[in-house]
Protein backbone atom coordinates (compact mmCIF):
# COMPACT_ATOMS: atom_id res chain seq x y z
CA UNK A 1 0.00 0.00 0.00
CA UNK A 2 1.46 3.68 -1.10
CA UNK A 3 2.11 6.16 1.43
CA UNK A 4 1.76 8.72 -1.08
CA UNK A 5 -0.38 11.47 0.30
CA UNK A 6 -1.85 14.70 -2.41
CA UNK A 7 0.46 18.20 -1.65
CA UNK A 8 -2.87 19.82 -2.61
CA UNK A 9 -7.18 18.95 -1.96
CA UNK A 10 -9.98 20.94 -2.65
CA UNK A 11 -13.50 20.36 -0.98
CA UNK A 12 -13.99 17.39 -3.28
CA UNK A 13 -10.60 15.79 -2.68
CA UNK A 14 -8.78 16.60 -5.64
CA UNK A 15 -4.90 18.15 -6.37
CA UNK A 16 -6.10 19.86 -9.85
CA UNK A 17 -3.38 20.65 -12.61
CA UNK A 18 -3.09 22.33 -15.84
CA UNK A 19 -0.75 22.09 -18.18
CA UNK A 20 -0.61 24.79 -20.67
CA UNK A 21 1.63 24.36 -23.85
CA UNK A 22 0.88 24.35 -28.56
CA UNK A 23 -0.16 21.57 -30.19
CA UNK A 24 3.42 19.44 -30.67
CA UNK A 25 4.61 20.37 -27.53
CA UNK A 26 3.93 17.16 -25.84
CA UNK A 27 2.14 18.27 -22.74
CA UNK A 28 -0.26 15.82 -23.20
CA UNK A 29 2.16 12.75 -23.33
CA UNK A 30 3.36 13.93 -19.99
CA UNK A 31 0.45 14.53 -18.22
CA UNK A 32 -0.71 11.29 -19.50
CA UNK A 33 2.81 9.28 -18.59
CA UNK A 34 1.91 11.45 -14.60
CA UNK A 35 -1.62 9.74 -14.92
CA UNK A 36 -0.34 6.93 -15.60
CA UNK A 37 1.98 6.81 -12.66
CA UNK A 38 -0.74 7.63 -10.08
CA UNK A 39 -2.94 5.01 -11.09
CA UNK A 40 -0.75 2.38 -11.36
CA UNK A 41 1.81 3.07 -8.97
CA UNK A 42 0.53 5.26 -5.96
CA UNK A 43 -2.89 3.84 -5.78
CA UNK A 44 -4.60 6.93 -6.72
CA UNK A 45 -8.17 7.33 -8.36
CA UNK A 46 -8.94 11.14 -10.70
CA UNK A 47 -9.78 12.38 -13.90
CA UNK A 48 -7.89 13.48 -17.20
CA UNK A 49 -8.74 15.52 -20.17
CA UNK A 50 -7.33 17.01 -22.99
CA UNK A 51 -8.17 19.78 -24.80
CA UNK A 52 -6.80 20.67 -28.54
CA UNK A 53 -9.01 23.19 -29.83
CA UNK A 54 -8.66 22.60 -33.77
CA UNK A 55 -6.33 19.50 -32.91
CA UNK A 56 -3.48 21.11 -35.08
CA UNK A 57 0.04 21.97 -34.48
CA UNK A 58 0.33 25.06 -32.70
CA UNK A 59 -2.81 25.88 -31.37
CA UNK A 60 -3.03 26.60 -27.60
CA UNK A 61 -3.50 23.71 -25.80
CA UNK A 62 -4.59 22.64 -22.29
CA UNK A 63 -4.63 19.51 -20.34
CA UNK A 64 -6.06 19.24 -16.82
CA UNK A 65 -5.18 16.31 -14.83
CA UNK A 66 -6.94 15.92 -11.26
CA UNK A 67 -5.72 13.20 -8.89
CA UNK A 68 -7.46 12.01 -5.60
CA UNK A 69 -7.26 9.16 -2.90
CA UNK A 70 -8.77 5.78 -3.80
CA UNK A 71 -12.62 5.45 -3.53
CA UNK A 72 -12.79 9.24 -3.49
CA UNK A 73 -16.11 9.73 -5.92
CA UNK A 74 -15.00 11.02 -9.08
CA UNK A 75 -18.25 12.78 -10.02
CA UNK A 76 -16.77 15.28 -12.77
CA UNK A 77 -14.92 15.27 -16.20
CA UNK A 78 -13.64 18.00 -18.14
CA UNK A 79 -10.99 20.63 -18.00
CA UNK A 80 -10.89 21.81 -14.41
CA UNK A 81 -10.67 25.93 -14.31
CA UNK A 82 -9.15 26.24 -11.08
CA UNK A 83 -5.44 25.01 -10.25
CA UNK A 84 -3.74 24.47 -7.73
CA UNK A 85 -0.90 23.54 -10.50
CA UNK A 86 -0.42 25.51 -13.38
CA UNK A 87 2.07 24.37 -15.73
CA UNK A 88 3.23 26.79 -18.94
CA UNK A 89 5.33 25.33 -21.75
CA UNK A 90 5.51 28.57 -22.86
CA UNK A 91 5.83 31.80 -21.70
CA UNK A 92 4.07 33.71 -23.89
CA UNK A 93 0.74 32.42 -22.94
CA UNK A 94 1.09 33.68 -19.41
CA UNK A 95 -0.90 36.99 -20.01
CA UNK A 96 -4.42 33.98 -20.33
CA UNK A 97 -3.73 31.91 -17.99
CA UNK A 98 -3.95 34.38 -14.40
CA UNK A 99 -7.98 33.42 -13.98
CA UNK A 100 -8.95 30.28 -11.41
CA UNK A 101 -5.82 29.75 -9.80
CA UNK A 102 -6.21 28.71 -6.05
CA UNK A 103 -4.70 30.71 -3.38
CA UNK A 104 -0.59 29.48 -2.83
CA UNK A 105 -0.94 28.18 -6.04
CA UNK A 106 2.53 26.23 -7.71
CA UNK A 107 3.39 27.93 -11.50
CA UNK A 108 5.82 25.82 -13.46
CA UNK A 109 7.07 28.15 -16.40
CA UNK A 110 9.71 27.30 -18.82
CA UNK A 111 11.38 30.88 -19.38
CA UNK A 112 14.83 32.24 -18.47
CA UNK A 113 12.87 35.14 -16.36
CA UNK A 114 12.70 35.31 -12.47
CA UNK A 115 9.79 34.11 -10.27
CA UNK A 116 9.18 38.08 -9.71
CA UNK A 117 9.04 39.04 -13.14
CA UNK A 118 6.78 35.76 -13.91
CA UNK A 119 4.52 36.74 -10.98
CA UNK A 120 3.96 40.28 -12.51
CA UNK A 121 2.73 39.09 -15.78
CA UNK A 122 0.82 36.50 -14.44
CA UNK A 123 -0.76 38.64 -11.86
CA UNK A 124 -0.45 36.02 -9.15
CA UNK A 125 -2.06 36.28 -5.82
CA UNK A 126 -0.16 34.02 -4.06
CA UNK A 127 2.24 30.92 -4.01
CA UNK A 128 5.56 29.13 -5.43
CA UNK A 129 6.65 29.95 -8.58
CA UNK A 130 9.08 27.76 -10.53
CA UNK A 131 11.40 28.66 -13.53
CA UNK A 132 13.62 26.75 -15.73
CA UNK A 133 14.89 27.01 -19.19
CA UNK A 134 13.24 23.77 -20.07
CA UNK A 135 13.55 24.55 -24.09
CA UNK A 136 17.79 24.67 -23.10
CA UNK A 137 18.04 21.57 -21.26
CA UNK A 138 16.12 19.96 -24.09
CA UNK A 139 18.23 21.15 -26.30
CA UNK A 140 21.15 19.82 -24.39
CA UNK A 141 20.11 16.79 -23.63
CA UNK A 142 18.71 15.63 -26.55
CA UNK A 143 15.34 15.58 -25.15
CA UNK A 144 12.06 17.23 -25.58
CA UNK A 145 10.97 20.35 -23.33
CA UNK A 146 7.88 17.94 -22.19
CA UNK A 147 10.48 15.96 -19.98
CA UNK A 148 11.96 19.11 -18.47
CA UNK A 149 8.24 19.80 -17.92
CA UNK A 150 7.16 16.70 -16.34
CA UNK A 151 10.24 16.51 -14.27
CA UNK A 152 9.25 19.74 -12.63
CA UNK A 153 5.45 18.29 -12.07
CA UNK A 154 6.46 15.14 -10.64
CA UNK A 155 8.37 16.72 -8.29
CA UNK A 156 5.72 19.46 -7.21
CA UNK A 157 3.84 16.49 -6.79
CA UNK A 158 6.07 14.83 -4.83
CA UNK A 159 6.01 11.71 -7.06
CA UNK A 160 8.76 9.23 -5.97
CA UNK A 161 11.64 9.55 -8.63
CA UNK A 162 11.96 6.46 -8.50
CA UNK A 163 8.63 5.69 -10.15
CA UNK A 164 8.88 8.46 -12.68
CA UNK A 165 12.38 6.89 -13.87
CA UNK A 166 10.45 3.57 -14.22
CA UNK A 167 7.44 4.95 -16.21
CA UNK A 168 9.53 6.93 -18.75
CA UNK A 169 12.23 3.70 -19.10
CA UNK A 170 8.73 1.79 -19.97
CA UNK A 171 7.16 4.53 -22.53
CA UNK A 172 10.75 4.95 -24.60
CA UNK A 173 13.29 2.56 -24.03
CA UNK A 174 15.43 3.74 -26.93
CA UNK A 175 15.80 7.16 -25.97
CA UNK A 176 16.39 6.38 -21.94
CA UNK A 177 19.68 7.92 -21.43
CA UNK A 178 18.25 11.51 -22.62
CA UNK A 179 15.00 11.81 -21.13
CA UNK A 180 16.18 10.89 -17.43
CA UNK A 181 19.38 13.42 -17.72
CA UNK A 182 16.51 15.68 -19.19
CA UNK A 183 14.98 15.05 -16.06
CA UNK A 184 17.60 15.71 -13.35
CA UNK A 185 18.74 18.22 -15.08
CA UNK A 186 15.79 20.18 -14.45
CA UNK A 187 15.46 19.24 -10.88
CA UNK A 188 18.43 20.40 -10.66
CA UNK A 189 18.40 23.93 -12.40
CA UNK A 190 15.15 25.54 -11.41
CA UNK A 191 14.68 28.35 -9.47
CA UNK A 192 11.56 28.71 -7.19
CA UNK A 193 10.25 31.78 -4.87
CA UNK A 194 7.41 31.94 -2.66
CA UNK A 195 5.19 34.78 -2.89
CA UNK A 196 3.10 36.00 0.11
CA UNK A 197 -0.42 37.22 0.08
CA UNK A 198 0.55 40.99 0.49
CA UNK A 199 -2.56 42.19 -1.37
CA UNK A 200 -0.43 43.19 -4.71
CA UNK A 201 -2.70 40.91 -6.57
CA UNK A 202 -6.00 39.89 -6.18
CA UNK A 203 -7.65 36.42 -6.64
CA UNK A 204 -8.81 35.83 -10.34
CA UNK A 205 -12.20 34.44 -10.63
CA UNK A 206 -12.54 30.97 -12.75
CA UNK A 207 -13.80 32.00 -16.22
CA UNK A 208 -16.90 30.95 -16.58
CA UNK A 209 -17.87 28.54 -19.26
CA UNK A 210 -20.43 29.74 -21.91
CA UNK A 211 -22.42 27.87 -24.06
CA UNK A 212 -22.49 24.39 -22.12
CA UNK A 213 -23.50 21.61 -25.20
CA UNK A 214 -26.14 18.86 -23.92
CA UNK A 215 -29.05 17.35 -25.36
CA UNK A 216 -31.01 20.42 -25.08
CA UNK A 217 -28.98 22.49 -27.27
CA UNK A 218 -26.81 20.07 -29.89
CA UNK A 219 -27.15 20.74 -33.33
CA UNK A 220 -28.45 18.63 -35.99
CA UNK A 221 -26.90 15.63 -36.85
CA UNK A 222 -24.64 16.00 -33.86
CA UNK A 223 -22.63 18.49 -35.05
CA UNK A 224 -20.70 20.88 -33.00
CA UNK A 225 -20.49 24.97 -33.82
CA UNK A 226 -16.53 24.75 -33.74
CA UNK A 227 -16.62 28.81 -33.89
CA UNK A 228 -18.49 28.75 -30.86
CA UNK A 229 -17.24 26.14 -29.18
CA UNK A 230 -13.72 24.81 -30.13
CA UNK A 231 -11.61 28.04 -28.94
CA UNK A 232 -13.71 29.84 -26.48
CA UNK A 233 -12.07 31.37 -23.63
CA UNK A 234 -8.84 30.78 -25.26
CA UNK A 235 -6.67 33.31 -27.31
CA UNK A 236 -4.83 31.71 -29.97
CA UNK A 237 -2.56 35.47 -30.29
CA UNK A 238 -0.49 34.06 -27.55
CA UNK A 239 0.47 30.90 -29.16
CA UNK A 240 1.28 32.65 -32.34
CA UNK A 241 5.09 32.55 -32.77
CA UNK A 242 5.10 34.06 -36.77
CA UNK A 243 3.54 36.95 -38.03
CA UNK A 244 -0.23 36.64 -39.02
CA UNK A 245 -0.73 36.76 -42.97
CA UNK A 246 -1.59 40.13 -44.67
CA UNK A 247 -4.29 40.26 -47.12
CA UNK A 248 -4.96 42.58 -49.64
CA UNK A 249 -8.62 42.92 -50.46
CA UNK A 250 -8.51 44.46 -54.05
CA UNK A 251 -6.18 41.41 -54.85
CA UNK A 252 -8.75 38.33 -53.48
CA UNK A 253 -10.63 36.86 -55.80
CA UNK A 254 -13.21 34.94 -53.61
CA UNK A 255 -11.95 31.53 -54.60
CA UNK A 256 -12.13 30.45 -50.55
CA UNK A 257 -9.56 28.38 -51.06
CA UNK A 258 -8.26 29.84 -47.56
CA UNK A 259 -11.22 29.16 -46.18
CA UNK A 260 -10.92 25.08 -46.45
CA UNK A 261 -7.52 25.14 -45.49
CA UNK A 262 -8.01 27.30 -42.15
CA UNK A 263 -7.03 24.96 -39.36
CA UNK A 264 -8.87 27.25 -36.52
CA UNK A 265 -12.18 28.03 -37.37
CA UNK A 266 -13.38 32.34 -37.10
CA UNK A 267 -10.01 32.81 -38.25
CA UNK A 268 -10.80 33.74 -41.97
CA UNK A 269 -13.85 36.12 -41.64
CA UNK A 270 -16.15 35.03 -44.15
CA UNK A 271 -18.88 37.56 -44.82
CA UNK A 272 -22.09 37.17 -47.38
CA UNK A 273 -19.84 34.38 -49.73
CA UNK A 274 -16.51 37.12 -49.53
CA UNK A 275 -13.32 36.69 -47.51
CA UNK A 276 -12.91 39.88 -45.84
CA UNK A 277 -9.80 39.77 -43.53
CA UNK A 278 -8.45 37.63 -40.89
CA UNK A 279 -9.44 37.59 -37.22
CA UNK A 280 -5.98 37.77 -35.09
CA UNK A 281 -7.99 36.33 -32.03
CA UNK A 282 -7.94 32.87 -33.89
CA UNK A 283 -5.41 33.08 -36.20
CA UNK A 284 -2.25 31.11 -35.00
CA UNK A 285 -0.26 32.19 -38.31
CA UNK A 286 0.31 28.85 -40.06
CA UNK A 287 0.03 30.54 -43.32
CA UNK A 288 -1.53 27.40 -44.91
CA UNK A 289 -3.44 30.20 -46.46
CA UNK A 290 -0.75 31.80 -47.93
CA UNK A 291 0.29 28.28 -49.49
CA UNK A 292 -2.88 27.83 -51.08
CA UNK A 293 -3.65 31.69 -52.43
CA UNK A 294 -3.46 32.04 -55.70
CA UNK A 295 -0.88 33.85 -57.56
CA UNK A 296 -3.19 36.20 -59.97
CA UNK A 297 -2.17 38.97 -62.19
CA UNK A 298 -2.11 41.44 -59.71
CA UNK A 299 -0.65 38.74 -57.32
CA UNK A 300 -1.52 37.16 -54.02
CA UNK A 301 -4.01 38.34 -51.59
CA UNK A 302 -2.91 36.44 -48.45
CA UNK A 303 1.87 37.14 -48.24
CA UNK A 304 4.00 36.06 -45.92
CA UNK A 305 4.46 39.57 -43.99
CA UNK A 306 8.46 37.93 -43.28
CA UNK A 307 8.78 37.71 -46.93
CA UNK A 308 7.05 40.10 -48.53
CA UNK A 309 5.14 43.38 -47.54
CA UNK A 310 1.29 43.87 -48.02
CA UNK A 311 -2.10 45.62 -46.24
CA UNK A 312 -2.09 44.73 -42.19
CA UNK A 313 -4.68 42.73 -41.26
CA UNK A 314 -8.16 43.77 -40.54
Amino acid sequence: MSTYQLPYQDRRGFTNGLLCAIGGDGANMAAKLLFKIAAEELNLDGAYDAKYGSEKKGTPTDVSLRLCDYGTPVRESGPTNCPHILCVFRENLIPDLNRGLQENATVIVNTCKTPEAVRDQLKLHSGTIYVLDAAKIAQETHSRVNMPMMAMLASVLQFPEEAVIKKITETWPRAVEPNVAAYQAAVGQAISQYFAADGKYELAPPTEVRNRIGYNNILDGGAIDAATHSTLGRNNAYARSNPSPTFDPDVCIQCAKCLTVCADPGAIKWVDGKMTGIDLTYCKACLRCVEVCPETKKGKALKDPAKEGGIACV
